[in-house]
């Protein structure tokens, strides 16, 4: 029967929200009417009806944080107290009062043995607003459990939630309190527990499955690790989510539900935080594998410098998030940061210069991954790693130098990793018996070799007679190599040398080396 009174209610629900009298809050009357007319029109379905009524409230009792859910919480609470107590005929509350505080009801309770004072009363704020006062939120509670067993006044509508259904089929034990909360309070707090936990464990099952397929596909390998690290923030955000709709239902006095509420925020926050830096990573894996793939090494530059200042930028907004939720001034701290900002930028101007010198590698690509290079004359060995502040060259005997990027900007790079053809320029010393016939001989077949040598430049190479040294007689040899790597271009030199040597060989043809002749004249 009552499921079908409050069907007919609500069908005949016209618009109550139209009816509800102006939020001016100018005398008690004024403010009792508007409270009474709103919560009528929660009762008749009108759920914003519950936002409108506290309005009335001076909800500066409560916490920051959940003041909104705790201030619903209340209405429903005192409305229910009201209504036990009488029939509030709004035409003998005062419409002028001159104190600061009107008092409604007054009264000391018995809870637990001990007589504890409740009131329901308005007071007037700074502003000239007639709100009901801080006192009356905190004991409301208690008001309400004083009169659970007495009967609704008569000519008042109930107010009956899915909630009170439920409260009603309960035992008497679970409305007893132990410890902070009720007992009924702590079974809601574990089911809501453990409905969370189930949701995390299909979310994270759900959404490793999904990547796993998504990346398979890319033919990326996603290792268990990766993945694990990935899943875990997904599954806090689904626990916390759920968690934090769900513990208001619990009707929880303030000070538990302002600690559960920003604790799951919190958490909600740091874990969305770190759920985005380990997709930086998932991203990355994507890019590094299509950066494989080309021949352009500069992918293998940009994609770990995207990855480390996405993850840069991450953190610092995950501190500024994680900070607001804990309800630190973030405004007061970024303000403080601004006026502190030229003595910081003075001391990490180091810093500032590896950042730039990081971009101008980036736009002006001095040298790829892999490159063999000479910085300034004095470091030599090939790039391993580009990083934000930093690069690395891996030297020829094995040690890993750290370049800091705001000297490279003005630093003289020698790439030898971006030469088209590889160069080799020597002599070759011939003893100067040789005759003319044999020099002219071994000139030219020297030629010959370079140009029957697939790898060699053919359109530019010289080998020429081109010096008398006190000695030997100096064949010139300039040629040059078409190979990519230095171990191929060493191979190919050591051809060509052997096969000068098999040719100085089969032309008998001596190769000359330092000499000192002494001529001992005897007198007799």
């Amino acid at each position: 029967m009552k499921f079908i009174i409050a069907f007919v209610l609500l069908s005949l629900n016209f618009n109550i929200s139209a009816n509800y009298p102006a939020a001016t809050f100018s005398s008690p009357r004024d403010t009792m009417n508007y409270y009474l007319k709103t919560m009528k029109g929660y009762k008749l379905g009108d759920e914003k009806a519950l936002d409108l009524a506290i309005k009335s409230f001076d909800l500066s009792v409560f916490d920051e944080e959940t003041r909104i859910q705790s201030g619903r919480i209340a209405a429903q609470k005192l409305i229910n107290t009201l209504d036990r107590l009488e029939y509030v005929d709004v035409r003998f509350i005062p419409e002028d009062f001159n104190n600061p505080e009107w008092v409604y009801q007054q009264r000391q309770i018995n809870i637990d043995g001990k007589l504890t004072p409740v009131k329901i009363a308005l007071k007037k704020n700074e502003k000239g607003k007639w709100l009901f006062s801080a006192e009356t939120l905190s004991s409301i509670s208690a008001f309400e459990s004083s009169l659970k067993d007495k009967e609704i006044a008569k000519g008042v509508v109930e107010l009956k939630t899915w909630k009170d259904y439920i409260k009603e089929r309960m035992p008497e034990w679970t409305a007893k309190k132990s410890f902070i909360l009720l007992n009924g309070q702590w079974l809601g707090l574990l089911a809501i527990i453990l409905l969370a936990y189930i949701v995390e464990r299909i979310v994270r099952l759900y959404i490793s499955s999904l990547l796993f397929n998504l990346l398979r596909k890319k033919n990326v390998d996603l290792d268990e690790k990766v993945n694990k690290k990935f899943t875990f923030p997904m599954g806090v955000i689904s626990f916390t989510a759920i968690f934090y709709f769900l513990i208001p239902l619990l009707e929880m006095q303030d000070e538990a539900l302002a600690v559960f509420v920003r604790g799951s925020r919190v958490a909600f926050t740091f874990a969305i935080s770190l759920g985005a830096y380990q997709f930086v990573d998932i991203i990355s894996l994507y890019f590094f594998k299509k950066a494989e793939e080309t021949e352009n090494k500069f992918d293998d530059i940009l994609v770990p410098l995207i990855n480390k200042s996405a993850k840069t930028f991450i953190v610092a907004i995950g501190i500024i998030a994680v900070g607001d939720s804990l309800s630190l001034d973030m405004k007061g701290l970024l303000a403080g940061m601004g006026i502190a900002g030229l003595g910081i930028s003075l001391a990490a101007k180091d810093t500032v210069a590896n950042l730039f010198g990081s971009l101008t590698i980036l736009l002006d690509r001095p040298f790829q991954i892999g490159d063999w290079v000479v910085i300034d004359g004095k470091i030599e060995g090939v790039v391993e790693e580009v990083g934000l502040r930093s690069c690395r060259i891996r030297t020829f005997y094995d040690s890993l130098i750290t370049l800091p990027n705001g000297g490279l900007t003005n630093s003289h790079i020698d790439n030898y990793g971006q030469r088209t053809y590889r160069r080799l320029s020597t002599k070759i010393d011939i003893e100067y018996s040789t005759p003319v016939e044999k020099i002219e001989a071994f000139r030219d077949g020297i030629r010959n070799l370079i140009l029957e040598h697939p790898l060699t430049r053919k359109d530019y190479f010289h080998v020429y007679l081109n010096n008398m040294s006190s000695s030997a007689l100096q064949i010139m040899l300039y040629v040059f190599w078409y190979v990519p790597e230095w171990s191929d271009e060493l191979r190919e030199r050591e051809r060509l040398l052997l096969d000068i040597i098999k040719l100085a060989n089969k032309l008998d043809v001596h190769f000359a080396f330092p000499t000192q002749t002494v001529h001992l004249e005897q007198n007799n």
